[in-house]
């Protein structure tokens, strides 16, 4: 009895040691990438393929002077039996739960907002660099330009553009950027937020050269990046840094240790300055909200610095904001956001800033507003005789 004790003990040690490789090996899908029969496609003209989307019977030239915002959310699944996500999976229930709380809501006050559902990519396609994994990813991504597509189709020009993508989201938000922020379409980017996702600074020079990092709180047209990491988040950021596959508007690649940007979102520089947990404006952890209902922010839980590529923070004083201890819970989308106060109000300044630039179209409703008609008083009629 003793000896099997001592077996199941060293066992359990082993399986803890190894628990991020078990994890990880028990969500491959075990099947070709080429052979999978992937799942139904959203049909974005219906109002159920979305996770929010304002009511569109409404005259945009009779709205409130704001933006629009476009958001590709976060991974909520693992994998293990799919490759990508089937968009009406009982995993929707989650994205209502905790991941339009947490990573939507927050920039409603900028504008409307806009976010779809789509065939996500596996959270294992993330963690392998195969082939398979990247047809996987570039499939998730052809959902997210069909629905951008459909966004722009609904989005008045007089409008600025918040463009946010966290997690998987903000990789295909890179691409965004790439494949329609090169021209024109740039004038109405308020900002966009690549978080937690790898941006090389090189991008900037090369598939993104018609935009520029965020250097200060007023600036329009310009991108924020930043992955966060704890003292106790080595392996995460490790991978963050060494193997996540980035795309250069080619192809998938490895960032492999390349700089890539990182914003303070404490203080919207790219500066290696430490910012005190006293600028933190605050966090959320927020589960099963009404979506018109705004979380109470926790404020001074962490200050940020950025290292390397890399923004350090402090270990949250508030549990409920730290990285749950739970089996592969380093790969798994937290189910709060430390920056939700600071982003919900950087959007709303930044759209407030790109309205003010001049650089839109006059909204329908301001000219026919300045528009001054001349009455004309009646007159009678001569007949000549």
């Amino acid at each position: 009895m003793a000896a099997l004790l001592g077996i199941a003990f060293v066992l359990l040690i082993i399986a803890y040691l190894y628990r991020d490789d078990i994890f990880q090996s028990i969500q491959d899908p075990g099947q070709p990438f080429q052979t999978y029969e992937p799942p139904i496609a959203p049909v974005y003209t219906e109002a159920e393929s979305w996770l929010a989307r304002p009511d569109l019977g409404e005259d945009p030239y009779t709205l409130e002077a704001k933006g629009d915002v476009f958001v590709a959310v976060p991974s909520v699944y693992r994998g293990g039996e799919h490759w990508n996500l089937p968009w009406q999976d009982r995993k929707r229930n989650k994205m209502k739960k905790i991941v339009r709380p947490n990573y939507v809501s927050p920039y409603g006050q900028a504008g409307r907002l806009f976010a779809p559902n789509y065939r996500q990519a596996s959270l294992y396609a993330f963690m392998t660099n195969r082939e398979d994994a990247q047809q996987a990813q570039d499939f998730a991504y052809q959902d997210i330009k069909r629905a951008f597509e459909y966004f722009l189709e609904n989005s008045p020009p007089e409008r600025p553009i918040v463009l946010v993508g966290h997690n998987q989201g903000a990789s295909h938000v890179q691409r965004l950027l790439m494949d329609f922020f090169q021209g024109d379409l740039r004038d109405r980017l308020a900002v966009a937020y690549v978080i937690d996702h790898p941006l090389p600074l090189e991008f900037f020079k090369g598939p993104m050269s018609n935009l520029l990092p965020c250097e200060t709180p007023e600036q329009t047209g310009c991108v924020v990046a930043f992955g966060s990491f704890t003292s106790k988040d080595k392996v995460i950021a490790e991978r963050f840094s060494e193997r996540l596959l980035v795309h250069n508007g080619q192809d998938y690649e490895a960032i492999a240790n390349r700089p890539t940007l990182c914003t303070n979102p404490l203080l919207w520089t790219s500066s290696e300055d430490y910012a005190p947990p006293r600028l933190h404006l605050g966090g959320v952890a927020a589960e099963g909200l009404d979506p018109d209902m705004d979380p109470a922010p926790m404020t001074k839980q962490s200050g940020a610095q950025c290292q390397g590529g890399l923004l350090l923070v402090d270990i949250p004083r508030s549990k409920s904001l730290r990285r749950p201890l739970k089996v592969g819970g380093k790969f798994r989308t937290l189910p709060s956001n430390l920056f939700y106060e600071d982003l919900k109000q950087d959007a709303k300044r930044r759209v407030e800033a790109r309205l003010k630039s001049g650089d839109l179209p006059e909204r329908a409703g301001a000219m026919l507003d300045d528009f001054e008609m001349e009455v004309v008083e009646d007159a009678p009629v001569t007949i000549p005789d």
